[in-house]
């Protein structure tokens, strides 16, 4: 980072607005994935920033975006088993506890990086990389879909779609299934869409994918589409009377007095929740079974958090190159500020890198810039400013930045014979289970055939090549010609 600082050919107007553009999409999912790891929705914006700006001055990445996601929002909440433990001991007890663990979720992502387990990811066969990617990109598309179309998102989906049940006991499919059984469902049920959503959700596709060309021809901005639809998005929301969802203002904790008034010092000295001799460390020990179900918990979650990173570098590498062993010691530091923060850990975003690719960044000042309005945007009083903006027009954005790779996946469609298949069949187990279990169903399929491969290359009998007669055109070939030739 400081050799971008500090060169001015490395700065780009394209970092600033993709960063700023970063920020404001991301905010509804900063709240939502918060509510996952099972923290107050307010926790999500105060304690976002500090993980994304530690990032940015350890990543060579120009578009890689992390915080918490969806996936280490529900593996760490699911790990420790947050909502018994939050029930018996408290909040706060649970906010020191998921602390604690992404601390040590650093740690071992640390010393993967430093014992250079990050090599292991040249590796990773090229169908099982390009089939993760399309799956993982099929689960955002899910999350995002229902928000596009309908004004009150996921809530409408939740009440009206019945999902079905596939085992003896009669409970519903869960996890990736439910999601893409809702996603069909959403789909196939046009009649309920609401116009308002629907139509802002395609005025802003309209702008992002068709007019983008002209709109940066016009006025010479990267990502000035993005900037345009979302303000386009808001004015038309104001002056028509939208009901649906908008982004609104996060809930925030009762002020005590003048002192939780705006400063911006308190985005340098604030931030910190906890340091990390302070963070209850054994008693995570004692939550998992004991400090060798601490190692294999947190080496596990560190690799499987990794692969969101693969997958963004996969779609769009640096210029120069990436470094596997930076991005997981990147990745390592990113877990340990969010639990000095009091967050969950932190990982790769596939959505937000690809929103940030798609906006003109250029360089890891994006990070650096959309860390610190993550961190402008988390006043109310800058926050304020955001609140009208249909949460339709926020997922439109994000599915600009995801549909065309769904679409039409070209690293998957290139693919030919029993690699296509793999690929497919990871896509698929990414997207109907989870991208853990779905990378792992890649792995097995891809082991398996080369395992056959490498048999039949070893029992092909050798047959003696045959030389065929030289026939003239037009002239017929008789035994006495063949001879002769």
């Amino acid at each position: 980072m400081p050799c971008y600082i500090t060169a001015a050919k490395s700065w780009s107007i394209g970092d600033v607005v993709a960063g700023i553009t970063v920020a404001a999409t991301s905010l509804p999912q900063y709240i939502a994935y918060a509510e996952l790891a099972g923290l107050a929705g307010h926790k999500g914006l105060t304690t976002s920033a500090p993980p994304i700006i530690a990032f940015a001055f350890i990543t060579g990445s120009p578009c890689l975006c992390i915080g918490v996601t969806s996936i280490t929002a529900l593996m760490a909440h699911a790990t420790l088993r947050g909502a018994e433990y939050k029930e018996a001991n408290g909040e706060e007890a649970w906010i020191d506890l998921l602390s604690a663990y992404a601390m040590l979720v650093g740690l071992a992502s640390l010393l993967l990086a430093l014992s250079g387990a990050s090599k292991l990811a040249s590796l990773i066969p090229g169908p099982v990389k390009a089939g993760w990617k399309l799956g993982f990109a099929l689960t955002v598309v899910g999350a995002q879909t229902a928000g596009a179309v309908f004004a009150r998102g996921n809530a409408t989906v939740k009440k009206n779609c019945i999902l079905p049940s596939m085992s003896a006991d009669g409970m519903p499919i869960a996890g990736g299934a439910a999601a893409m059984y809702r996603l069909g469902w959403t789909l196939t049920h046009p009649h309920m869409w609401d116009a308002f959503a629907a139509g802002l959700t395609l005025l802003t596709l309209f702008m992002v994918l068709r007019a983008k060309t002209a709109l940066q021809r016009a006025l010479r901005l990267p990502g000035v589409e993005v900037i345009i639809a979302t303000a386009v998005g808001a004015l038309l929301a104001m002056s028509l009377g939208y009901t649906g969802d908008i982004v609104g203002v996060a809930p925030t904790p009762p002020s005590t007095g003048d002192s939780e008034d705006f400063n911006p010092l308190a985005l340098v000295t604030n931030w910190v929740r906890r340091w990390p001799w302070e963070l209850p460390v054994a008693e995570v020990a004692n939550r998992l079974g004991g400090w060798h179900a601490v190692l294999i918990s947190t080496v596990a979650f560190s690799a499987v958090d990794f692969l969101a990173i693969i997958s963004v570098e996969a779609e769009k590498p640096p210029p120069g190159g990436w470094s596997p062993a930076r991005e997981l010691a990147g990745q390592g530091i990113g877990c340990m500020v969010s639990g000095m923060a009091g967050s969950a850990p932190i990982g790769g975003s596939l959505s937000r890198s690809m929103v940030a690719g798609m906006t003109g960044a250029a360089s890891p000042i994006m990070g650096l810039v959309s860390g610190l309005a993550t961190a402008v945007l988390a006043f109310p009083q800058v926050a304020a400013l955001l609140a009208p903006t249909p949460k339709a027009v926020l997922a439109a954005i994000v599915l600009a930045a995801v549909l065309p790779g769904v679409v039409k996946p070209k690293d998957v469609l290139k693919l030919k014979g029993a690699d296509a298949a793999v690929a497919w069949c990871t896509a698929l187990a990414s997207c109907f289970s989870d991208p853990t279990k779905g990378f792992g169903v890649g792995l097995v399929l891809y082991t398996l055939l080369f395992m056959f491969r490498k048999a039949g290359s070893k029992v092909e009998p050798q047959v003696e090549p045959t030389v065929e007669p030289k026939v003239k055109r037009n002239e017929t070939c008789t035994p006495e010609k063949a001879k002769g030739a």
